[in-house]
């Protein structure tokens, strides 16, 4: 186990998440919303930085977009 696995396996753990997210797709941006309520929070062109704000933030994604493999811009 690395020590980035190791930090990463303690935060899980030890700190709780503050808000539930979704991920999503509209249009040509990405969107995360508040789960359930459905409140649009940010927008971005790439979900790759969506994910990686979710986490710093301690926001658990409940549901994420798929990638699609002609779309970079969803890995």
């Amino acid at each position: 186990m690395s020590a980035l696995n190791a930090v990463e396996s303690f935060r899980k753990n030890t700190v709780p998440f503050r808000r539930q997210v979704t991920i999503s797709r509209d249009g040509e941006d990405f969107v995360v919303a508040f789960h359930p309520q459905n409140i649009i929070a940010f927008r971005h062109g790439e979900a790759k930085e969506l994910r990686r704000m979710c986490h710093s933030l301690r926001w658990e994604i409940v549901r994420d977009t798929m990638p699609e493999p002609d779309d970079i811009r969803s890995w």
